[in-house]
């Protein structure tokens, strides 16, 4: 993909959102050195740490109400979502920093969240709308000395709706519809008084769609695959003393989506119903150098995959299949932060992860009945226990180290210890230079343990990570750049090996050695009314492995762009009307491809592509009208060969608060 001079400089204007635009940026402008929690769970400023976060606060996830959460995260400097341009329901891939899929560990409300039935266990974002969302931060970098499995390239936490303002009773609605007769609905109510603040919400989202699957011979017969949601959330903090509080958290979300036959194959009676239920309970005592926090979580997943016999295309093999995979997770954490002295903090902390899962699938084809061997929750079950600690040790002229590690105990593997080391330092609160040396792992999914083609012998994934780089920023705190190199090495890369010679056998295998590294660039400016954003990602990778008794190597990064650019210009033209503009721009991708005429898989090149988006709204008190369209230019791109993304569309929204 060609980038010129001039986009590359436009690019490093802006930062690692996906078009923060006044008045949101005009608000972040102000609060640069605001306080984060996810880099090392105890609350600082982002000046204070050496880690890598991006904060998308309420504001920002209000005004892109039109997006889905992959939209939104896509747009962040290191993160590809395949999956967030097709249509709704389509499968979430994240990739972040080059990272493979389940690299990246998701936290809802602090709790790790995750499919147990899942090849990978990970996360389904289709689950959560914007609607739930009150905050998000993307913690970059190997992250498992504080949240162990899965956080290899990252974490990112997902924070749900509290209470509405500081009175005892609020209420906000939002409907807005668009193309593909996407209609977005939701009512909240919520609200505080002196010990208790309190939200529920629901929300409902429903598209007929389109296609998932391209229609290469344009035969028109191609049906639309249409998608229902409906999700309900409640929060309730209690404040039982003026130190000791209880929080409470609750969410069910269920949705339907209209599946095809895979890749430019069309179906017309195949169904997926997903359900996500999640509730926690947590408890906070604060004290007068830090505080101890008790969380407890539990969550339960279903999926249910249905193909009718009513309608069978030409090509199916299957004329029935249905399919159930269900999986139950529970998570307790203990941790307490202690300010020793001034200028040292320590963090200590335990926390267990149980997972199992129930599994059965059956087909019907010209060769009879065909039943898998079940998988169930009594014996495909894991544990994994934690104990970690780590240090922030701060000099009154900038410099600030942080030291972490952790042991972790699997039910299976055994052992991992991972640890951390950042230091950093703020020259004359304008230039913070930053180091991350640290290390991260994922432990085998349950289908990888224990399905017919899984190993008991497994050893989870390990991970070296090094990133280091720089942030310079203005005194006023309304402009910034950051820069920014990191390098991954992971090892003992769990890898599905087929058999083509006796035994015929098929298992996952640990056999790989991969390795990721690149640059990002992102970075925001206020200028009057005027706010840029943008970011600008640069990423290579390798696979190393075996073949013929020699090391051989090639490009590992599927579907992963090796450019990646981001930009948003925005404009306040008065008090009450804004309106802003995006480019997002892909580089060409690798993706691979089963060949049904040839019998093997092949790579195929994905074209670049670049798209432009467009947002206006208008406020007028407590009411808020806004629209968007995005890809103006109705560009046709491919992000998954054989399926189809979204073409040009337009929304139209109201949200009113009282």
């Amino acid at each position: 993909m060609r980038i010129t001079t001039r986009l590359l400089a436009t690019a490093l204007l802006g930062p690692a959102a996906l078009g923060i635009t006044v008045p949101a940026l005009a608000q972040e402008a102000k609060t640069l050195d605001e306080v984060v929690v996810t880099a090392n769970k105890f609350p600082q400023k982002q000046s204070q740490t050496g880690k890598v976060v991006t904060v998308l606060p309420d504001s920002v996830l209000q005004r892109y109400a039109t997006q889905t959460v992959s939209q939104l995260l896509t747009r962040q400097a290191g993160l590809m979502i395949v999956g967030a341009q097709g249509p709704l329901g389509s499968n979430q891939d994240v990739y972040l920093r080059g990272a493979s899929v389940g690299n990246t560990l998701v936290l809802l409300d602090g709790v790790p969240v995750y499919d147990p039935s899942g090849t990978v266990n990970a996360f389904d974002l289709n689950l959560i709308t914007v609607g739930e969302c009150e905050r998000i931060e993307i913690l970059k970098g190997a992250q498992s000395t504080a949240y162990g499995s899965d956080a290899v390239a990252g974490v990112i936490s997902i924070s749900t709706r509290t209470g509405l303002g500081k009175r005892p009773l609020r209420v906000s609605a939002t409907a807005q519809y668009g193309t593909y007769n996407t209609f977005r609905g939701g009512i909240g109510l919520g609200g505080a008084t002196e010990k208790v603040s309190y939200t529920l919400r629901y929300t409902r989202l429903s598209s007929t769609g389109f296609s998932a699957a391209t229609d290469r011979e344009n035969t028109g017969t191609f049906d639309k695959d249409g998608y229902r949601q409906n999700a309900l959330l409640g929060n309730v903090a209690i404040a039982l003393n003026p130190r000791l509080t209880l929080k409470l958290r609750g969410l069910t979300t269920a949705y339907q989506t209209d599946l095809d036959a895979g890749a430019f194959g069309d179906e017309k009676d195949y169904t997926s119903n997903n359900r996500f239920s999640f509730g926690s309970a947590g408890l906070e005592w604060t004290h007068e150098r830090g505080k101890l926090v008790a969380n407890y979580g539990v969550s339960g997943s279903r999926r249910v995959y249905k193909d009718d016999s009513t309608s069978v295309e030409p090509a199916a093999f299957d004329k029935y299949s249905y399919s159930e995979y269900s999986g139950l997770t529970q998570f307790a954490e203990v941790y307490h932060t202690l300010t020793v002295r001034k200028n040292i903090e320590l963090l200590t902390g335990a926390d267990y992860r149980f997972a199992n899962t129930d599994q059965t699938y059956r087909s019907v084809s010209e060769y009879g009945l065909y039943e898998s061997p079940p998988l169930g929750a009594d014996t495909a079950r894991t544990g994994q226990l934690s104990l970690y600690a780590s240090g922030v040790w701060r000099t009154q002229k900038g410099l600030s180290v942080e030291l972490g590690g952790r042991y972790n105990h699997h039910s299976v593997y055994g052992n991992a210890f991972t640890y951390s080391f950042n230091p950093s330092y703020l020259i004359q609160d304008q230039v913070k230079v930053f180091a991350n040396l640290s290390s991260g792992f994922r432990a085998p999914s349950l289908y990888q343990i224990f399905s017919p083609y899984g190993n008991r012998a497994l050893k989870p994934e390990r991970s070296q990570s090094i990133e280091a780089g720089i942030q310079v920023f203005t005194k006023a705190k309304n402009a910034w750049v950051r820069a920014l190199y990191f390098n991954r090495q992971v090892r003992d890369v769990i890898f599905f090996q087929s058999l083509a010679v006796p035994p015929y056998t098929s298992q996952y295998i640990n056999f790989d050695r991969q390795h990721d590294h690149g640059w990002e660039f992102e970075g925001q400016a206020q200028l009057g009314k005027l706010a840029l954003t943008g970011n600008l990602t640069l990423l290579d990778g390798r696979v190393t492995t075996q073949a013929a008794g020699r090391d051989t190597t090639y490009n590992n990064l599927f579907r992963r762009p090796k450019v990646l650019v981001n930009f948003t210009a925005g404009y306040q033209i008065t008090p009450s009307l804004f309106a802003s503009a995006s480019l997002r721009s892909v580089g060409s991708r690798i993706d691979r491809f089963y060949n049904s005429a040839t019998f093997a898989t092949e790579n195929v090149t994905l074209a670049p592509y670049s798209t432009v988006d467009l947002y206006a709204e208008y406020r007028l008190n407590q009411i808020r009208l806004y629209a968007d369209v995005q890809n103006l230019f109705d560009k046709q791109y491919v992000d998954s060969y054989g399926y189809n993304t979204r073409r040009r569309t337009a929304n139209i929204g109201v949200r009113v608060s009282l």
